[in-house]
């Protein structure tokens, strides 16, 4: 990975196993918006990011190398070998197919407090309304940001959210979601539940902590983890995930626990990134049909 300071630019080239469009549109994240073919915008812990992908050249705009290496190379996880867990987790040929497919997927290192919000509101929803909702609730709780003329929004801390009652976020049309979010902020400002020792905990006992808010169970709490603290050895198992296991791997009388059992055996460690390429590939190759 070859990283230059141009201007007020970063060039980032010689990386590889990196697409902006695969990554960003693997249902991991929801702010994230495509601007223009292969160039996104989003928000990122308070600041507006803006890159470009052009032949394997990607252009982050006014970003400071110090910027990038302090943030943005965690955030991308830049530096994990995806060519090395693709061969780790080439366990069978639909998974080869998958992998070939989805080339390009990272998984992001999230905030936190964001991916649970995220991922409560993600119940029984599709990714443009979540992207709808996520979007209303950072502009109305978050802080403007102001980046080439527009206005944007960073994502609402839980102290700007510990006041805000179930009424308010159904106003938001979070539906049955509502009491879910009242639940997670309160139990978060209170400290029962506290954000820095998830971080540290192993992952099983970061899961009960988890769980401990209503409405996040095993899935919800999967994809929290995964998509903010790295637990790449877990495999959230969506709608999607279930009929691959069941119509790709032959697993009948599906359980949360043989589901797990069979990510497990197959990929260990790298469940988390087989999951996201049986995810892409099946729902993306739907489309096409």
């Amino acid at each position: 990975m070859k990283i230059e300071q141009v201007n007020n630019d970063i060039i980032l080239t010689k990386t590889d196993h990196f697409n902006l469009k695969k990554t960003f549109e693997c249902g991991q994240c929801f702010r994230w918006d495509e601007i223009e073919k292969d160039e996104f915008i989003g928000v990122v812990n308070g600041k507006v990011i803006h890159i470009k992908e052009n032949n394997g050249t990607f252009t982050f705009y006014d970003t400071t190398e110090e910027y990038f290496n302090n943030v943005l190379v965690d955030y991308f996880d830049f530096n994990l070998d995806y060519n090395e867990i693709d061969k780790k987790i080439s366990t069978d040929e639909h998974i080869k197919k998958c992998i070939e497919y989805g080339n390009g997927i990272r998984i992001l290192k999230q905030d936190l407090f964001e991916t649970i919000i995220s991922f409560i509101i993600s119940t029984n929803n599709n990714i443009p309304r979540i992207k709808k909702i996520i979007s209303d609730l950072c502009e109305r709780y978050g802080k403007e940001i102001i980046y080439k003329g527009k206005s944007y929004y960073s994502f609402p801390s839980y102290e700007d959210l510990k006041d805000i009652t179930q009424e308010e976020f159904h106003e938001l049309k979070m539906g049955f979601r509502d009491k879910y979010l009242v639940d997670a902020i309160s139990k978060i400002n209170s400290g029962e539940i506290d954000l820095d020792t998830i971080t540290n905990m192993e992952t099983a006992e970061a899961k009960k902590e988890l769980m401990k808010i209503k409405g996040v169970g095993e899935k919800v709490s999967d994809c929290i983890l995964l998509f903010s603290l790295k637990r790449l050895e877990l495999c959230p198992m969506d709608v999607w995930v279930k009929r691959i296991f069941e119509t790709r791997y032959g697993l009948t009388d599906l359980t949360f626990e043989n589901g797990f059992n069979l990510a497990k055996n197959n990929w260990g460690e790298y469940a988390g990134i087989a999951q996201q390429y049986l995810f892409y590939y099946e729902r993306e190759t739907s489309k096409e049909k």
